[in-house]
């Protein structure tokens, strides 16, 4: 959540939205920032009777080595043999760390699809069952919670990568039952990574999930049922919110996990050359899917910040993300001085500045004003044209519109000048506020060339079929009429079912 640092200054705090909630079986080393949680105590019956089965021979050797006096073996020391040998020893190591990521990944995938089964639980299995009902409010019958096109944006593919993972708990579980120091995992993992491609279609609904998300929970019949839905013990905390983060970090577990195994493995053992393909394979597909991952990161933050805003006029979009923040302080010109600082936002759409207040334990942003920039222009201002103030940005938003008559209309133009606190700084936000600006006129561009388009297809007459048929010759002048004459003829009844 926003918070304000010790200088002032606000700062985005990240949530832990890519494991699953401290009340479920926590992930270890899923987050997308490193986070550590608390693994679930269900082990393999079959590890961890081999891992009792390791310690208790420890054990009988050391109580055997105590049963001899330590004169006894004065002659291997004079021999300069070691008492343990060491390479055993490593090689006991490694195998037990070994066997503490199988244990890892095992218990990690089964807290994962719990967190899985519980969306569907609790949520999605009762939105589709009320969005059955009709959606008539007639005689005081009840109103829908959410349509299934809602559904769709709200969960994406969730069907989808909740079969998948049930059918990966499945494979580990298969194989763990049959477990042994030669064991192989690689032949498991390489039937995983078909599966993975998942979570580019989820990702991409992210943003739209979110906006979803965000305007049901202002729709009452909806809250209405979310509050409920949040009071049942077996989410101890949870939000669906938070349950739908958490998918985005599941190649990143993978990965993690997998590349540790490798490492871990010792090159005599038999997966030893499967695990390193593996190990290449989960980095290519963790490397396609980051910036879609960190792109979910941005929404959520953009979620965030539009949870603490007070009394602003707009809501959140899909499309909307985070590009820079700042604090930052308006130039009145002609006072030659500035006015006070505050926390400027510049999203992909918008320039927002807010002030940051305390509210008990949480920090909410006072709503002051934004800039729309499409159109905008800015630039560099000297210490001459600010009135005396240095590393000073001049925007310039245009009020150039269309109307409901399609006509373009042009309003006075609104100068913000801002001051920065460096050179750099004054680089990084003009740098910034170009791309943004940029983008923008394109997609501008592009809705205008397609809208005109559109309208000139709607203009265009359609093809006659009249003046095709002039086309025809005279040799051909009986099968004009036979087949062609209904439609020469407006009043005839065939060329009135040729209009149907």
């Amino acid at each position: 959540m926003p918070h304000i640092d010790e200088n002032g200054q606000l700062r985005i705090r990240r949530q832990q939205p890519r494991q699953p909630p401290p009340s479920i079986n926590t992930l270890q080393s899923t987050s997308s920032s490193n986070s550590s949680g608390h693994a679930p105590t269900i082990y393999s019956n079959d590890i961890s009777t081999l891992t009792n089965m390791t310690n208790d021979l420890s054990l009988e050797n050391q109580n055997a080595i105590g049963d001899y006096d330590e004169d006894q073996f004065g002659i291997i020391d004079s021999l300069d043999y070691d008492d343990i040998d060491d390479g055993l020893i490593d090689h006991e190591m490694i195998h037990r760390q070994r066997e503490a990521l199988i244990h890892q990944l095992y218990t990690s995938e089964q807290a994962y699809l719990e967190s899985l089964e519980l969306v569907l639980s609790a949520f999605l299995n009762p939105l589709r069952k009320n969005s059955k009902q009709s959606s008539f409010n007639f005689l005081g019958m009840k109103k829908l919670v959410c349509t299934d096109r809602e559904l769709k944006w709200l969960f994406g593919n969730f069907d989808e990568i909740l079969e998948i993972h049930r059918e990966i708990l499945a494979s580990l579980e298969q194989r763990l039952s049959i477990w042994g120091p030669t064991q192989i995992m690689s032949d498991v993992f390489q039937t995983w990574f078909r599966s993975l491609g998942v979570y580019h279609s989820y990702l991409d609904n992210y943003g739209f999930a979110v906006t979803t998300y965000e305007r049901l929970t202002r729709y009452q019949p909806f809250k209405k049922f979310i509050d409920a839905a949040h009071k049942d013990p077996i989410l101890r905390g949870a939000t669906l919110l938070s349950l739908l983060q958490i998918p985005a970090g599941c190649v990143n577990r993978y990965a993690q996990l997998m590349c540790q195994l490798a490492d871990g493995t010792s090159p005599m053992h038999p997966d030893y050359v499967g695990l390193m393909q593996c190990k290449k394979q989960i980095l290519v597909i963790a490397d396609e899917i980051r910036p879609k991952v960190e792109d979910a990161d941005n929404v959520d933050q953009v979620l965030m910040i539009q949870q603490a805003l007070v009394g602003a006029p707009f809501g959140v979009k899909a499309q909307r993300r985070l590009v820079l923040q700042g604090q930052l302080s308006r130039v009145v010109i002609n006072s030659r001085s500035t006015g006070e600082e505050r926390t400027y936002l510049l999203f992909s759409d918008i320039l927002v500045f807010v002030r940051p207040k305390q509210d008990q334990n949480k920090t909410l942003l006072q709503y002051k004003g934004h800039l729309n920039l499409e159109r905008a222009r800015i630039r560099a201002l000297s210490v001459d044209e600010a009135g005396g103030q240095e590393f000073c940005i001049e925007i310039t938003s245009s009020f150039e519109g269309v109307d409901t008559l399609n006509t373009t209309y042009m309003g006075s133009p609104t100068v913000h000048v801002l001051h920065t606190q460096s050179f750099e700084e004054q680089t990084e936000w003009l740098k910034r506020l170009e791309i943004v600006i940029k983008k923008l006129d394109r997609e501008a561009t592009a809705v205008r060339v397609a809208a005109s388009k559109r309208l000139a297809n709607s203009r265009s007459p359609p093809d006659s079929l009249k003046r095709q048929g002039t086309t025809i010759s005279s040799s051909s002048s009986k099968l004009s009429t036979g087949s062609t004459g209904s439609v020469h003829s407006s009043n005839g009844s065939n060329g009135r079912s040729s209009k149907q």
